[in-house]
């Protein structure tokens, strides 16, 4: 068989898709073709050239991005309904076996290819070189069998392909856990290579994987726990995707007592409490006192359109093009300000640059949706509300937004790391499904439940609202990835 790597999104999510071709009858599928502006103009000319015949695309788990443009060729589409251990041909030599590996999403998917002796696995965002992926919708029983029973069962000379590049920022993690000679040679490896996919093995990634080392004394040491599950669960509370929080040894921040946030840090004293009850009658609080609107939606990482946090945003009007919002990750008292937002009035944001446009959000399909939700307060009667609520949406509608996260809390930072992620909005029912494989209501169920509220008639109550003109450089993250539907 031959592959191609395909890398997508470089310096961002750092995504590969694969074209893999049966040699004696150019038979091909491709595998997770995430973002077609990347991955059509290496596989048109291969198709039109006759060098291949593309017949499938393999999801390793759900990747609505590319496969409405790509499967409009013809192409057929394979993934999430292939029973575990299911076998198919491509072509003359190459056996194609689906493996269920549920965590990562409940659909994952791996796909182990052989052609003789030469046998690869597609992993997706289920195994990564010396990594494993985020638990969007498993638990750390789920990713053990999926790791350590299902793919550690593949014969040792199978070469692992996967989803991402996260292999230095893996081996930094690693690193803390073990100082193993087969850790220190990936990582020699990976500062002379950009790249890493296919050239390592299973049976490599016995030796220099933390997560498939479970029942090694050395990676057990740091949680204190044998049973293999216990001791996964722990190594995963930090990393996400490969995307290490910290470059120390992690366990040593669990040595620091938590709230009930699960925030790092000892309990108020007094001396905090009296401070906050008495703050309002000596301290001016006048910027925080101009907060006019509570709202509650969801924001995309740009970088990787397969994430979302849900956010509260409080907002003031600093004049009538411009509001400010702060924006936090609940509405508790200790909730944590994670991020910023910016929205500005179509006049304003037509007199920015080009460049700078493209960092700015439409705020359409949040309120068309339902999605964009302003919470009731207490004590005032819902029809009321839902009154108020109309009319804001009236006014949100047409505006730009620009957003910024500092602190990362859905991949378990325990403070803000890093630098600034930029981040979107959803933009239509299939962007939904990018980050969330049930949709709408699968995303929203939750916090309707919380707030009281059904997305489906705030709908139906907001089909009146105009739909604003969008500026054809607004959302550019979507467009990119060519899902702006």
């Amino acid at each position: 068989m031959r592959i191609q790597s395909i890398p997508m999104w470089t310096g961002k999510g750092n995504n590969y898709a694969y074209l893999v071709t049966d040699e004696p009858t150019k038979n091909s599928v491709l595998i997770d073709p995430a973002n077609p502006p990347e991955v059509i103009p290496k596989v048109e000319p291969e198709v039109k050239s006759g060098n291949i015949n593309l017949v499938a695309i393999l999801n390793t788990h759900q990747l609505t991005i590319g496969n409405p443009i790509i499967k409009a060729t013809g192409t057929m589409l394979v993934g999430m309904k292939e029973l575990h251990n299911e076998t198919f041909k491509i072509g003359d030599r190459l056996t194609v076996t689906a493996l269920h590996t549920p965590c990562h999403t409940q659909d994952s998917i791996c796909f182990y290819l052989e052609d003789g002796e030469d046998r690869a696995v597609f992993t997706g965002d289920t195994l990564f070189i010396a990594g494993c992926g985020r638990f969007f919708e498993g638990n750390a029983k789920e990713m053990n069998t999926a790791l350590n029973e299902i793919l550690a069962a593949l014969p040792d000379n199978t070469k692992v392909y996967p989803g991402h590049e996260y292999t230095k920022q893996n081996v930094e993690f690693c690193l803390t856990v073990s100082k193993s000679d087969a850790i220190k040679k990936l990582e020699a490896f990976a500062s002379a290579n950009r790249e890493t996919q296919g050239k390592f093995t299973i049976g490599d990634e016995k030796l220099h994987n933390v997560f498939m080392r479970l029942t090694d004394p050395e990676i057990q040491l740091a949680t204190g726990k044998t049973d293999p599950v216990e001791v996964l669960a722990i190594h995963v509370s930090s990393p996400i995707d490969g995307k290490r929080t910290w470059s120390i040894n992690p366990f040593e921040v669990r040595t620091i007592p938590k709230d009930s946030n699960d925030i790092p840090g000892g309990p108020r004293t007094n001396k905090s409490r009296v401070l906050e009850a008495g703050a309002s009658a000596i301290q001016d609080f006048t910027p925080v006192k101009q907060i006019c609107a509570h709202l509650n939606a969801y924001h995309v990482y740009a970088s990787d359109l397969t994430r979302c946090i849900e956010a509260n945003h409080y907002c003031s009007h600093i004049t009538e093009d411009v509001r400010q919002c702060l924006i936090y990750d609940s509405t508790k008292p200790n909730a944590r300000l994670i991020g910023v937002e910016y929205m500005i009035s179509p006049r304003l944001f037509d007199t920015l640059p080009p460049e700078e446009r493209k960092l700015w959000h439409t705020h359409e399909y949040e309120v068309k949706s339902g999605m964009l939700i302003m919470p009731t307060p207490p004590g005032v009667p819902d029809a009321i509300w839902n009154r108020a609520e109309t009319a804001e949406m009236h006014d949100i509608t047409p505006l730009y937004g620009k957003t910024y996260h500092f602190w990362q809390v859905d991949r378990g930072d325990p403070v803000p790391l890093g630098p600034p992620e930029l981040m979107i909005s959803f933009v239509s029912d299939d962007t939904v499904k990018v980050a969330h494989p049930q949709g709408v209501k699968g995303l929203l169920n939750d916090r309707d439940e919380r707030f009281g509220v059904s997305y489906e008639k705030k709908a139906e109550e907001r089909r009146e609202v105009k739909p604003a003109y969008k500026h054809p450089d607004a959302d550019a993250p979507w467009k990119e990835a060519g899902v702006y539907l």
